[in-house]
C-alpha cells in the first residue's frame, strides 16, 4: 500500500521494475532465518525523498552452501511520488568492499576484515537530520 505500481529498484548490481519483483528477489536472495536488516537512521532528507541507513548481515542464498555476509552499511534513498506520496523508487548504495566480503567467507581470515560496527555504534555516529554517518 506504500509503493507505487511504477516502483523501480536499483543497486550497484541489480535493477528491477515492480514492487513484487523486488520482494521476490529479496526473499530468494536472503536466507530468511539469518538475514538481518537493522535500521540505523531514517529521515526526510529532501523534498519527496526519504533516506534510510541500515546494517545488513546474515546469509545469502548463493551457491550450494550459501554465503555469510560480512556486516555492512546500506543507504537506501526512497523517491516519493509528489502526487500521492507513494514510494516510486529505491536506490541502494553499499559501504562494503569486495575483498573483505570474500575474506569473510574463510573463518580463519575473518580477523583480517572489518565488519560494520554494531547498530548502536552506528546510530551514535549518524546525523539524524541527514542520515549521514559522521565517523
Amino acid at each position: 500500500q506504500y509503493f507505487s505500481e511504477k516502483f523501480l529498484f536499483s543497486d550497484p548490481q541489480v535493477k528491477l521494475e515492480g514492487f513484487e519483483a523486488y520482494c521476490r528477489g529479496v526473499r530468494r536472495l536472503f536466507d530468511q532465518g539469518s538475514a538481518r536488516c537493522e535500521v540505523v537512521c531514517c529521515a526526510a532528507t529532501a523534498p519527496d525523498t526519504l533516506t534510510v541507513v541500515w546494517r545488513n548481515s546474515g546469509r545469502v542464498n548463493l551457491g550450494p552452501l550459501g554465503v555469510e555476509l560480512k556486516p555492512y552499511v546500506v543507504t537506501s534513498t526512497l523517491g516519493l511520488d509528489p502526487r500521492d506520496g507513494l514510494v516510486v523508487s529505491q536506490v541502494d548504495t553499499f559501504d562494503a568492499d569486495t575483498a573483505g566480503l570474500l575474506l569473510y567467507q574463510v573463518p580463519l581470515l575473518r580477523p583480517l576484515t572489518t565488519p560494520a560496527p554494531g547498530v548502536d555504534a552506528l546510530r551514535g555516529a549518524c546525523d539524524l537530520k541527514t542520515c549521514k554517518l559522521t565517523a
